[in-house]
């Protein structure tokens, strides 16, 4: 993203929100819907889902140890995938892309492994 005032925001907040004339840092302080960055809180379901991503891949690829385990572990590293791209699609920040994006390649591993120690049935 290009940014056209010297001043603009980190992240995906661009110079419409830093960058106002006149604006100040007490301005920002009054709504944290309007201060540029990652505010806990602000993105309530996307962060859920971001986190459900991250459980559903970890779950997934701690199973991977339990060879008997496959049909359990590869639904559940296919979930992480799946809420994994969701939660891609409606993120918002920086951050949360980053968290999803790892927390599918976790996922995808896991489900690979899960497919080569006896797949989902």
């Amino acid at each position: 993203m290009t940014q056209t005032t010297p001043d603009a925001g980190a992240g995906d907040y661009g110079p419409e929100v830093a960058g106002r004339p006149g604006s100040t840092a007490a301005d920002y302080a009054l709504d944290p819907r309007e201060r540029p960055g990652f505010h806990i809180g602000s993105h309530a379901q996307e962060l859920v889902l971001t986190v459900a991503a991250l459980v559903l891949a970890v779950v997934g690829a701690a199973l991977i140890g339990w060879t008997g385990g496959h049909i359990l572990g590869g639904w559940i590293a296919l979930a992480g995938i799946v809420v994994g791209l969701y939660a891609q699609l409606t993120s918002d920040t920086t951050y949360e892309r980053m968290v999803n994006v790892c927390a599918i390649g976790l996922a995808a591993v896991a489900f690979a492994f899960h497919l080569h120690h006896g797949g989902l049935w």
